[in-house]
């Protein structure tokens, strides 16, 4: 008979949760503050963790904006370069203004008169 009872007893081990719930039920007050801190630091632990990652989503998509505002602000500064050349300058006056150099002939020199006279 003795045999049979320990066959027994290593079939059905006491597991954890069945001694939280017994030892809640027998009025231990500690264990039922125990088990209530770990379930409250277990959710804390969930809704920190998923605080997280939405946080670090949102700087990956920032980041991402980021890099694309500075491309698009690398091009805008080379069209800003390219617009103010020199040469560009002097071929849109010649063009649309009718703008030109001016020679010899049609070049006239201006005296300051003094008024004193």
């Amino acid at each position: 008979m003795t045999v049979r009872k320990t066959v027994k007893q290593k079939l059905k081990p006491p597991g954890a949760m069945k001694a939280v719930i017994s030892g809640l039920f027998s009025g231990q007050l500690s264990t039922l503050i125990l088990t209530v801190c770990i379930l409250a630091s277990a959710f804390t632990l969930i809704v920190t963790s998923h605080e997280q990652r939405q946080l670090f989503a949102e700087l990956e998509k920032l980041q991402k904006q980021r890099d694309e505002l500075d491309v698009e602000w690398r091009r805008l500064r080379l069209e800003q370069r390219v617009m103010a050349e020199y040469s560009r300058l002097e071929n849109l006056a010649y063009k649309k203004l009718g703008m030109k150099n001016l020679d010899l002939k049609s070049e006239r020199i201006v005296r300051q008169v003094d008024d004193s006279e």
